[in-house]
Formats: C-alpha cells, structure tokens, sequence
C-alpha cells in the first residue's frame, strides 16, 4: 500500500521523543517538494518547547493536538519569492511531504491550518517572536497514541472523464 493510502490525520500521541534522525528525513522529504520556478519559498520553525506548544494549541479549535505532540513544525513563507501566486501551493506540497515521510517512519501528524487567517497568522508570530516570513501550516508530531486504521475516501462519482 502507497504512502498516500496509509497516511491519516493523527491527533494524540505517546510521549516517546522524536529522534533527530526523523526529524531531518521530515525536513529533507519538505524541502524535496516541487516548487514553481524552483523558488523553494519555505523554512521550517521546529518547536520542542512545552509552553509553546501548548500557547499555540490555542490558536484555532483544530490546533489543540499540540499540546500533547512532542514537537511541532511551522512551515513559513519567505519575503523574496518569484511567484508569489504560487507560493501557497508550494508550502502546500512541502507540508504534505512531510505528512507522508512522518507516515514512512512511523509518526503520527496532523496539519493545523494557518494561512490565509491573518488572526493565526499575528498570533504565531506574536507567539513565536517571528519577524521574518509569514506563518502558513503547523504540524503537530509524534509517536501515534491512537487507531491509526484507514478509513476509504475513494469516491467514483467525483471522477469526471473526458475523452
């Protein structure tokens, strides 16, 4: 079974450290990504600190999964870029690359919507004291504490075929 069919949204997790092994195969597998003329817009903040997990956990309803993760990734779009229009699906693939490898070393993870709210945006960087860059997803990370069981989602009748 592929990656794209095991992966799932992941919200509670053990309290086992992730290994900076791990940790740089995540990073290495977002920075892979493609991007539209190369312009690789992204850094990534990676958060172990406890007190700041738990104030971002409050940053939207669906962020509350970081205050139990043992680390959390914010992805963060630079100021220089080529293709500003295309930078959201950049960051977009980037993030998603690191769902999958999480998946491929046996991590749980989950992507915390951040961008295009501006409100989650200033407050991440209020929170996290960032000048440069705008915030655009957070992850929140671990060893999975949950069922990790696949639900299908194939649908054929949203499939529309032109010949």
């Amino acid at each position: 079974m592929s990656l794209c069919m095991q992966r799932k949204s992941i919200r509670r997790y053990e309290k086992t450290p992730v290994s900076d092994d791990m940790l740089e195969s995540l990073l290495r597998s977002a920075m892979q990504a493609p991007s539209a003329v190369n312009q690789q817009p992204w850094r990534f903040v990676i958060i172990k600190n406890k007190d700041l997990l738990e104030k971002l956990s409050t940053v939207s309803k669906g962020a509350w999964p970081l205050k139990e993760a043992p680390i959390g990734i914010l992805t963060v779009f630079k100021d220089d870029f080529k293709r500003k229009e295309m930078v959201p699906q950049d960051m977009a693939a980037a993030t998603q690359n690191i769902l999958l490898e999480a998946t491929h070393q046996g991590l749980g993870a989950v992507w915390i919507g951040v961008y295009p709210r501006a409100e989650r945006m200033d407050e991440i960087k209020s929170i996290l004291n960032l000048e440069n860059g705008e915030p655009f997803s957070l992850i929140a990370l671990g060893h999975p504490a949950e069922d990790q069981t696949i639900k299908p989602r194939f649908d054929a009748q949203r499939i529309q075929v032109i010949e």
